[in-house]
């Protein structure tokens, strides 16, 4: 598929070449400045700030890549050994892992571990204190995320001021010195200037603000799976208060006693029906 649509090509500028060899004549003598060269001229003042949110636009989209990963939020094989302190009531073993690992799903648990008092479970004071947490510890590296929403907002606003700034300039020398000659020159040079900068502005913002919206929405599933844990650290501790994990290596037999009458003999002592 692509031989084929390079062939195309390739016949196409043939042919048109063929047809308009003066067209390509003049437009190869245009060209004699490099794509930088006219950017640099064009940009004029607002190559500073382009610059610099090329740069910082450049960087955030590979840091946040490099940050926003799930391992880099949640690991299983931390989360486990915390529940299973819970499940036998070790707060203090908890709080230890939770020390030992600094991940942002531990930070959330210890706040909520932290409401635990005397060794009292109260469920909404545990539930404010995991809240709380998550939104100290989920709201840093979303900060980094937002910084992108931050240059694709400003980088058209900038290109829109280079835009009007260029023709109020092609206006001015209209109004100075009219239409043609050099004027001519002066105003479709102000003109191109205020293409350039929208062009330029349009050019930053685009790639960041698709970053923005994917890093955001796997930001989103991060922090639904870092309150899923915290849910199940509440249903866990609520449930090993209550004995229910204590209770499950005899749940059967006890389920059976239940079931036998105890106005009834043995069953081993129960006389057998007369003939």
């Amino acid at each position: 598929m692509k031989n084929g649509n390079a062939r195309i090509f390739f016949l196409l500028t043939l042919i048109f070449s063929m047809l308009c060899p003066d067209l390509l004549v003049s437009v190869a003598q245009a060209q004699t400045k490099s794509f930088g060269d006219q950017l640099v001229d064009s940009l004029g003042i607002f190559i500073a700030p382009f610059s610099i949110m090329v740069v910082g636009g450049f960087a955030l989209i590979i840091y946040n890549g490099l940050a926003i990963r799930r391992k880099a939020f949640i690991k299983d094989d931390v989360v486990q050994p915390i529940m299973q302190e819970l499940q036998s009531l070790n707060i203090e073993g908890a709080k230890a892992l939770c020390d030992q690992y600094k991940l942002p799903v531990t930070g959330v648990l210890k706040g909520g571990l932290e409401r635990i008092q005397d060794d009292e479970l109260d469920i909404e004071s545990i539930e404010k204190g995991l809240e709380e947490a998550s939104g100290l510890e989920l709201s840093k590296p979303f900060t980094w995320i937002n910084l992108l929403n931050t240059i694709g907002s400003i980088a058209p606003m900038i290109g829109l001021l280079g835009t009007v700034t260029g023709m109020i300039g092609a206006f001015n020398v209209l109004t100075e010195s009219g239409m043609g000659g050099e004027s001519s020159k002066q105003m479709a040079g102000n003109i191109g200037s205020a293409l350039w900068t929208t062009a330029a502005g349009l050019v930053v913002a685009i790639p960041t603000l698709i970053a923005y919206f994917l890093y955001k929405t796997k930001f989103g599933n991060i922090v639904a799976s870092v309150n899923q844990v915290a849910g199940e650290m509440v249903f866990t501790l609520v449930r090993a208060a209550r004995g229910g994990f204590d209770s499950e290596e005899g749940g059967e037999e006890y389920y059976e006693e239940d079931q036998q009458d105890p106005n009834l003999p043995p069953a081993a002592e129960i006389p057998p029906p007369a003939q």
